[in-house]
């Protein structure tokens, strides 16, 4: 096992998670060799630990600098640019899914909306059972577009720890 292993592990995971929610594997293994060095590192090291080309891991590391997973970092009086992770997983989630699932709620709330106004006047227990289904799938969408708005926003530990023991129960407002 040992350190080898560990990064490797550590590498497959981005790999996987950046496959999960549609991106190139080539993101998470530049990520991962990124989160685990101790310091900036150059196209070249960064093309040599994933195995994959100069062209592709440049596409790929501007790409990522756009979404804010990495930053792009000039050495006085040395050419070459280097890399570095954000470390914050707060941002590989928003970028990898976090965003992904906001559209989602609002797709499904334009779609939920239309769904009603197809409905109109209509009634009938058929369409009150409808009705109904659909302003209870409305209210929770809404309140899962909020709480995710929520822990995005939110950097401090202490505030998301105290959200969950309020959403388990354990702490009144």
């Amino acid at each position: 096992m040992g350190v080898e292993e560990a990064r490797r592990i550590v590498m497959e995971h981005f790999a996987n998670a950046a496959r999960r929610f549609g991106f190139s594997e080539l993101y998470g293994y530049i990520y991962g060799v990124l989160f685990l060095a101790r310091e900036p590192m150059s196209l070249g090291e960064i093309a040599e630990l994933t195995g994959y080309s100069l062209s592709h891991v440049s596409t790929a590391l501007k790409s990522m600098e756009s979404l804010g997973l990495v930053v792009r970092i000039k050495k006085p009086g040395d050419k070459k640019a280097y890399y570095k992770a954000t470390k914050l997983l707060k941002d590989w989630r928003q970028a990898a899914y976090y965003n992904r699932i906001l559209e989602d709620i609002e797709q499904m709330k334009d779609n939920l909306r239309k769904a009603l106004e197809a409905l109109g006047d209509e009634t009938g227990p058929e369409a009150d059972f409808v009705r109904e289904s659909i302003e209870v799938a409305m209210k929770r969408n809404e309140l899962a577009g909020r709480i995710l708005r929520f822990i995005m926003s939110h950097d401090d530990e202490e505030v998301l720890e105290r959200l969950i023991t309020c959403l388990e129960g354990g702490e009144k407002r």
